[in-house]
């Protein structure tokens, strides 16, 4: 399920950690059904969690501690490959429609809730536009390091981590066998989240393997942190 959800804002600025933004008010929506129920599936520490987001700043001016937009609106794209999941957040979705949602200095209020037309292929090889960041993130025992498109090994790095999160997943290591992911437009940015600035690529990649690892793909997103609105991903050429 991929859904497009838009908020109007109370004045045309937003927090540089933006990122952390929409992760607070994925908690909250989350909250606000079925008493809670469903809020350690998707947030408690260890949890797993099958979705992605990215998110739309209309002509994005980036300061020191926000950033100043063309317009009083924002909007998130929710991907997921999982039913139930799109079920339980579009529910979410729709308890927070017309309700304010405080930023500092400034507010938002969901305005608009439409279902899109899920991404799929029937073929091997296609091209993909990250609508929100790729993430590469190596986790070590004293911090975290991050690979760009600039990063010497960034392709090992990519690879690597695209397949170990599709192992965890359930594929088998026989269908990835032929899977590959190939940068062919991509650029280095820095993103602003929960403090540090990460190294991240935005652009254009190929995608090699089984339909059906690609098909996974384009509904979860790829690479690290994901569900907190990085890899979210389009489909362009098949």
């Amino acid at each position: 399920m991929r859904v497009n959800v838009k908020f109007i804002l109370q004045n045309n600025g937003i927090p540089s950690d933006y990122h952390r933004v929409f992760l607070s008010f994925l908690k909250r929506s989350i909250s606000c059904i079925n008493n809670g129920a469903y809020f350690e599936r998707y947030f408690s520490g260890n949890s797993r969690r099958p979705y992605t987001f990215s998110i739309g700043l209309p002509s994005p001016v980036f300061r020191k501690d926000k950033i100043d937009l063309s317009k009083n609106e924002v909007s998130m794209i929710f991907s997921t490959g999982d039913k139930l999941t799109g079920y339980i957040f579009y529910s979410a979705f729709l308890s927070q429609k017309n309700k304010d949602f405080p930023l500092k200095n400034n507010s938002m209020q969901l305005v608009s809730i439409q279902k899109l037309r899920d991404f799929e292929t029937d073929e091997n090889e296609i091209l993909v536009k990250m609508l929100s960041p790729l993430c590469i993130r190596e986790h070590t025992e004293n911090s975290d390091i991050y690979y760009s498109c600039d990063s010497d090994n960034f392709l090992e790095k990519l690879n690597g981590t695209i397949k170990q999160q599709l192992l965890f997943d359930g594929f088998s290591e026989d269908l990835l066998k032929d899977f590959c992911v190939i940068p062919i437009d991509l650029k280095k940015t820095v993103v602003y989240h929960y403090g540090q600035y990460c190294e991240v690529s935005i652009g254009t990649l190929s995608m090699k393997g089984d339909k059906a690892i690609l098909n996974y793909l384009l509904k979860n997103g790829i690479g690290s942190r994901k569900s907190a609105g990085f890899g979210c991903i389009k489909l362009l050429v098949e």
